[in-house]
């Protein structure tokens, strides 16, 4: 079985949520009107009342790269998350972690009209420290870093280099919202699924 019969199969959401992403940010792409109207901007999110863009957000892209840097990553995880936690927790997952990890960032720039964001990387961060926890003996390989690492020490050095980019103000990513999501994903999927968090420890020799 390929791996997107796998995911038709056994993660309808997975498939969903990559095709609304593609479609929205497409559509993102074409109509400028389109994408300022949803960015999560917390000035219009807290003195406009436009809530949905907390959600809406998390579906569009700056350009290409942007989206499909999100889709592979996305791609990877997504429909082996969905499989071991069930569909239902996969979207509580998924989604818990997307409003969260653009909530926090609203909130605290919420009277800043300049602030803009966008993208699924929040909703991405928190599906890959929920996969940490499912996963745990499983191996990640970054597009430019060609060499497999554990799950658990990939997680050590995505959040060291969230944190970094966060105070140096890195180039132009949100690396909190990259913090956020990933610790609204393993807080979580431990919350829905105790069983992972207990193959986590097991794993890295802390169980009982």
């Amino acid at each position: 079985m390929s791996q997107i019969q796998f995911m038709f199969s056994h993660a309808p959401a997975s498939a969903g949520i990559i095709s609304a992403i593609l479609i929205l940010s497409v559509i993102g792409f074409r109509s400028r009107t389109f994408t300022d109207r949803f960015v999560l901007h917390p000035w219009s999110i807290f003195h406009g009342k436009q809530v949905e863009r907390l959600l809406i957000s998390g579906f569009l892209h700056a350009d290409l790269m942007h989206l499909l840097f999100n889709l592979i990553a996305l791609y990877s995880v997504a429909m082996y998350v969905e499989a071991a936690a069930g569909t239902s927790a996969f979207l509580a997952i998924y989604f818990g972690s997307l409003l969260i990890s653009g909530l926090i960032p609203a909130i605290r720039r919420r009277n800043d009209p300049e602030y803009r964001a966008l993208g699924a990387s929040g909703a991405v961060s928190g599906l890959f420290f929920a996969g940490m926890l499912y996963f745990p003996e499983a191996k990640v390989m970054l597009l430019f870093l060609p060499v497999p690492l554990p799950w658990p020490v990939f997680a050590l050095l995505f959040i060291a280099g969230s944190m970094y980019g966060a105070r140096r103000k890195w180039d132009n990513v949100a690396h909190d919202v990259h913090i956020y999501g990933a610790v609204s994903g393993l807080l979580l999927t431990a919350a829905l699924d105790p069983s992972a968090l207990r193959t986590f420890w097991h794993a890295i020799g802390l169980g009982g």
